[in-house]
């Protein structure tokens, strides 16, 4: 971001080019439980990621926005440095807010407002106004910022599938213990960030990486995988010089992590032939070229195995935790409850 931080959410009132949003966009419950400034901030970085305004669109000026929603500039202020430090928008002396031309992309935003509407929906149907519904959200989402009474898994892989798969299978081996979420490895830093986690845990293969993003703020735990994968994982660092492999996941994201995953796994010597999902031709250069090909969970749930001309090429991507790997996240959690107890009975002692 270009823009310097002391003329954040400066007043730009003679700022040059027509205002793409104003107090008419935005909507203020003064009586909600939810604080005015992060109702404001909400509504617009939703304008943002939902499309209704574009790169380049210019915000109403500080004062104009806080006379007009008769708020304190000050809020104003804090809102709009707020979206600058989340990367939705850039501010420049003169020239006024804008929202940046490359706002961060958040994943499923159509999805996300599909949930929303549907939570209003129910909580309607149950006697609630969208108003409470938003005061459980927010009290909600602060709750995740403190420790809670279960211990908090945080499960990283490389592809979000994968992730979330494994932080429910988790949560299953110890029920009534931990609360797990699933996240890419690159996401941890911005997890830790937002919310609170007591672990973090992720394959073998990932720990190096998820220790870097942890940055020691939180312990990593690294699970053994099973045999089947790591035959799966031989079978392909024993391919001649020069062969094929073919990936097919969800995003180029996730197949260059896989492709990572195999680097790190001592594969060598193998071309990559990447397809995403959603991209048939792709699908068929990968049907054409290689000679092993590699279905993350996202392909096989759409049956794209059935795809390729040669069966006997295709291989799930896919993986169960090794027992001593489950073994090792048991102990981890066991030290965590230990010293929570150990923690409350320290201050017990003083109170």
């Amino acid at each position: 971001m270009s823009s310097e931080p002391d003329v954040l959410g400066q007043d730009h009132s003679h700022s040059s080019g027509p205002i793409s949003s104003t107090a008419d966009d935005l909507d203020v419950e003064r009586d909600s439980d939810v604080p005015i400034s992060t109702q404001i901030y909400w509504q617009i970085a939703y304008q943002i990621d939902s499309g209704r305004l574009l790169g380049g669109a210019r915000l109403a000026p500080v004062r104009e926005l806080g006379a007009a929603l008769r708020v304190n500039p000050n809020t104003i202020r804090a809102v709009y440095k707020r979206l600058a430090d989340a990367g939705y928008v850039t501010s420049r002396h003169g020239a006024g807010t804008h929202v940046a031309d490359r706002p961060p992309q958040r994943r499923g935003a159509e999805a996300l407002a599909g949930i929303v509407a549907e939570m209003l929906r129910r909580g309607a149907v149950a006697g609630f106004t969208p108003d409470e519904v938003a005061s459980a959200t927010f009290a909600a989402a602060t709750e995740r910022k403190r420790p809670g009474p279960l211990v908090r898994v945080l499960f990283a892989e490389c592809t979000k599938a994968d992730a979330c798969y494994d932080a429910d299978r988790i949560a299953e081996a110890f029920p009534g213990a931990i609360e797990a979420e699933g996240t890419l490895l690159e996401d941890i830093s911005d997890r830790l960030e937002r919310f609170h986690y007591d672990l973090i845990a992720t394959t073998t293969f990932h720990a190096d990486e998820a220790q870097a993003y942890a940055a020691g703020r939180v312990p990593v735990v690294a699970m053994l995988v099973g045999p089947g994968y790591m035959e799966l994982v031989h079978e392909i660092a024993a391919l001649p010089s020069g062969a094929k492999v073919g990936l097919v996941c969800a995003s180029s994201t996730g197949t260059s992590n896989i492709a990572e995953t195999l680097r790190l796994s001592g594969t060598s010597g193998v071309a990559i032939v990447s397809a995403t999902i959603d991209d048939a031709e792709s699908i068929k250069k990968v049907d054409a070229a290689a000679d092993l090909i590699l279905l993350s969970r996202e392909a096989l749930a759409l049956g794209l195995a059935e795809r390729f001309t040669h069966p006997d090429r295709v291989r799930e991507w896919l993986y169960e935790f090794d027992p001593s790997g489950v073994e090792l996240l048991r102990r981890a959690i066991e030290h965590v409850v230990a010293d929570r107890t150990l923690a409350g009975a320290g201050s017990s002692a003083t109170g």
